[in-house]
C-alpha cells in the first residue's frame, strides 16, 4: 500500500487524488475523441469532462454526508477536496452535470451516453487502484492466499483503530482482509469496460450501451460487496450500495428488454434507428 505515491519537494502526490486526475484526464480524453468521430460526430469539448469531475465530486461527497454524516450538514458537499466519499452519489451527480451540459450545447443525449459509458467504467477501474494504495472500501476478513493486510498509513488501519477498535497501536498491519478494490478494478477492465466499447462500436439502438452499463455496474458492484467490510447491512443482510446495484440491474434489465420487444414488434418502417457509430 502507498497512500502517497511520491514527493516533490513539499508537495505530496497522494494515491487516491492522482489517480483521480488520471482517470479524469484519460476518460475526457477519450470519450471526446470518439463522439467527435461519430458520424455524424457529437461536437463535445472536454468542457465536458469539467462539468462531470465536479458534479461527480460534489455528488460523491453528498452521499457520504447523507450515508455516514449529519443529513444536515449536506451544504458541505461543496467541500468536496475533503476525504469521505460515495460512488453512487458521485454517479448521480456526475450524469445530471454532463445532463446540463449536453441540454447547453444542444448536443444529442443518448448517443453521448452510450459513447460514454465504457470510459465511465475505464475511469472507476483507475480510480479503484488509488482505493487499494490508499487503504479504503475494503473488504472482509479472510484465509484466502491473496487476502491483503493494510500498514498503519491506511484508512482501514486508521478505522480499526480508532472507530471499530479491533487494533492498538501497536499492531502494524491490519487481519487478512479481501481487496475488494482490485475485485471491483479487474471486473471493471475484464469485463465490463471491454463489453461495452465493443457495444458501442457495434450497430446499437440509442441509449442500448449505457442500459448494458448500468446492467453490468450493477450486477458486478453486487457480487463486490458481498466481500466488503467497511459498509452496514441495514436491509435484508445487503449493504445500501448492493440494495442500489439490485434496482439499477433490473431496471436497466426490464428496459432492455423492453428495447428489444419493441423493435421486434414493430413494423419494419417504424422501427427504432439503430446507431452505426
Amino acid at each position: 500500500m502507498r497512500p502517497v505515491l511520491f514527493e516533490w519537494g513539499a508537495l505530496k502526490f497522494h494515491a487516491y487524488p492522482t489517480m483521480l486526475a488520471i482517470a479524469f484526464l484519460t476518460t475526457t480524453f477519450l470519450a471526446v475523441r470518439d463522439l467527435n468521430r461519430l458520424d455524424p460526430p457529437v461536437r463535445a469539448t472536454t468542457h465536458g469532462g469539467l462539468f462531470a469531475i465536479l458534479g461527480g465530486l460534489i455528488g460523491a461527497k453528498a452521499f457520504w454526508i447523507l450515508q455516514y454524516g449529519e443529513p444536515s450538514k449536506i451544504w458541505q458537499a461543496i467541500f468536496f477536496w475533503t476525504p469521505g466519499f460515495v460512488f453512487y452519489g458521485g454517479l448521480i451527480g456526475a450524469i445530471g452535470a454532463v445532463l446540463v451540459y449536453v441540454l447547453y450545447n444542444k448536443l444529442p443525449i443518448l448517443r453521448s451516453a452510450d459513447a460514454c459509458a465504457p470510459y465511465l467504467a475505464l475511469g472507476e477501474a483507475i480510480t479503484r487502484v488509488g482505493c487499494f494504495l490508499t487503504g479504503c472500501c475494503w473488504g472482509r476478513q479472510t484465509a484466502l492466499p491473496w487476502a491483503v493486510r493494510f500498514p498503519k498509513a491506511s484508512s482501514v488501519h486508521w478505522y480499526m483503530r480508532n472507530t471499530s477498535h479491533e487494533l492498538t497501536q501497536a499492531d502494524l498491519l491490519t487481519p487478512a482482509l479481501h481487496p475488494t478494490q482490485l475485485y471491483m478494478c479487474l471486473g471493471l477492465l475484464l469485463v465490463v469496460f471491454p463489453v461495452l466499447l465493443y457495444a458501442s462500436r457495434k450497430p446499437h439502438f440509442r441509449g442500448a450501451v449505457a442500459l448494458l452499463y448500468l446492467f453490468l455496474y450493477g450486477v458486478l458492484r453486487f457480487t463486490v460487496e458481498v466481500f466488503r467490510g467497511d459498509s452496514g447491512r441495514p436491509a435484508l443482510g445487503m449493504t445500501l450500495s448492493q440494495l442500489i446495484s439490485l434496482g439499477l440491474a433490473v431496471i436497466s434489465l426490464v428496459a432492455l428488454a423492453l428495447i428489444k420487444s419493441t423493435v421486434v414488434q414493430s413494423p419494419p418502417n417504424s422501427r427504432i434507428e439503430s446507431s452505426h457509430d
